[in-house]
């Protein structure tokens, strides 16, 4: 027998040689079918990026703003305006605003969804202890059909600690960690988006303002101008120096004047609610609005070359992260066709009285291991899994077209911009003249060299070109912010003003031609 059991330590036996073949076996297949468990190796979508935004090159007047980009200046484009209380209201947006506030917290949300998910990689240990009175029942010798006679009080002390872990063999886990991180960088590229629309917001609410303000000053003028007016012909009326139709004529200018003060005063007022909306404050707090002229257009306008676009514009950000979200959902729903195993233990003590617990008879120890594989499910698994393909498709689309609209935007922004500028060149000179003009009428009227017909026409004239002059002159500052959405320049809450106010580093990149090259 001794013989026996030596040769048998020399030479493995059948059942021996089987076990271990079966062990490879089962070993080659896992690693097969984990090989198998591969979802798409996600990529964001080749596209090639245009050497221009614009087929013709969008060239601005020679001695007016000038097209540049320097990663300084992108940080944070409202500086370039120059105004103090623009740069004041931002910051406070950025601290106020709720649905920023909101976007802060979805992010912290999606933090902690993706540490949870990383919890999943690691044994779960936890504990559990309890005591507990009963009183058992004796049944009798027929099992209890007739009779019960109670059994004795007792109590039971009870103290555990479970492990149980989940082998990451095909990877379901980790793609669920992949998941919840691509979706924090989707939150986190949202929560970028909403401060760059929120730093948009702000400054529309003040250049709106500023040039109802603007307008409301030189409605006024107009209409004190023309109250004089009205009175120098109701006077040489009296003296019959003047007919009746043009002293009615002027009445009837002088109230038009008058009827336009009353909306832009209104137009002023909603600029103030909408800025105090987004400082997270009530309409009734009183917020001045700068003037018009404290705005500064932006003498260099920041803007990029299509690389470091898709790296700026937070929509794309998120456009790319969806991708790596729905690769990882496919990733699990391959995954889902797989076995799962877990390997569980639990140590303890179970004992009737208080002192037995800690003695070591009481202990209780159990370890296990389990597998669940999916047999048939009616192909709902791969179903999922086509489903989860399909939105990966629908990712790298999405991205395709995010992509081109930003262009779009940005070709848009540049155009829009050339053509305001050009306006607003063309509505100052007019305004310039036509004030002219309407100064040489009046002194020629009051000098008895020419008609109120002559003075009428030039007033009107001036009171046109100056409001041309302000819209003009606001929408250059909108068309440069839109510029500035359309590249996606976020705020840099670590850049201090000091900072974005001295000269940059790095060499600007100037595209002499308007576009980037």
């Amino acid at each position: 027998m001794a013989q026996e059991n030596a040769a048998a330590r020399r030479w493995p036996g059948p059942r021996i040689r089987r076990r271990g073949t079966a062990i490879w076996l089962g070993s080659g297949l896992m690693i097969s079918l984990a090989g198998c468990a591969v979802g798409p190796h996600w990529s964001v979508p080749k596209m090639s990026t245009p050497p221009s935004y614009n087929a013709h090159p969008a060239a601005l007047p020679a001695d007016q703003q000038k097209v540049q980009w320097t990663q300084q200046q992108a940080r944070s484009w409202w500086l370039l305006f120059h105004s103090k209380p623009l740069n004041n209201y931002i910051q406070q947006a950025m601290q106020a605003n709720p649905d920023l506030q909101a976007a802060h917290a979805a992010l912290a949300r999606q933090q902690s969804l993706m540490v949870a998910a990383q919890g999943g990689l690691t044994p779960q240990v936890s504990a559990n202890a309890g005591i507990s009175r009963a009183r058992a029942l004796r049944t009798g010798a027929d099992g209890g059909q007739s009779y019960r006679i109670p059994g004795n009080l007792y109590s039971l002390f009870l103290g555990t600690i479970d492990v149980s872990y989940n082998p990451d063999v095909f990877g379901r886990q980790k793609d669920l960690v992949h998941a919840a991180r691509a979706q924090a960088a989707v939150t986190k590229a949202n929560l970028h988006q909403s401060e760059v629309f929120l730093a948009a917001d702000v400054s529309r609410a003040i250049i709106s303002g500023a040039a109802a303000r603007a307008q409301l000053h030189s409605a006024q003028q107009i209409a004190t101008a023309d109250a004089r007016l009205l009175k120098l012909l109701q006077q040489e009326y009296k003296l019959g120096d003047q007919n009746l139709q043009n002293v009615e004529q002027q009445a009837a200018m002088t109230a038009a004047a008058r009827a336009r003060i009353a909306p832009l005063a209104a137009e002023l007022a909603a600029a103030r609610h909408a800025l105090a909306a987004l400082l997270g404050q009530t309409p009734n707090v009183a917020l001045s609005i700068p003037a018009l002229q404290s705005l500064h257009l932006p003498a260099r306008l920041p803007t990029t070359i299509p690389s470091a676009l898709a790296e700026n514009r937070p929509d794309i950000q998120a456009a790319t992260a969806e991708i790596k979200v729905a690769a990882a959902q496919a990733d699990v729903a391959t995954a889902n066709l797989y076995p799962q195993f877990n390997i569980s233990a639990e140590i303890g003590k179970a004992a009737m009285t208080g002192g037995l617990f800690f003695n070591p008879v009481s202990t209780l120890w159990s370890l296990g291991a389990g597998l669940a594989a999916p047999i048939y499910n009616g192909g709902s698994l791969h179903a999922e899994r086509r489903a989860a393909l399909d939105q990966y498709q629908v990712a790298s689309d999405q991205y395709r077209s995010t992509v081109l609209n930003a262009f779009k935007q940005v070709a848009d922004a540049l155009r829009t911009l050339q053509g305001a500028d050009t306006a607003y060149i063309q509505q100052k000179q007019a305004q310039q003249s036509s004030a002219k003009a309407l100064h040489l009428a009046e002194a020629r009227y009051r000098d008895g060299a020419t008609d109120y017909a002559t003075v009428l026409n030039a007033e009107i004239a001036y009171q046109q070109d100056s409001v041309a002059a302000i819209q003009g002159r606001s929408q250059r500052y909108l068309d440069s912010v839109a510029l500035f959405v359309a590249l996606g320049d976020g705020w840099q809450p670590d850049q201090p003003e000091s900072k974005a106010h001295s000269v940059p580093s790095d060499t600007p990149i100037v595209n002499t031609a308007g576009a980037p090259a």
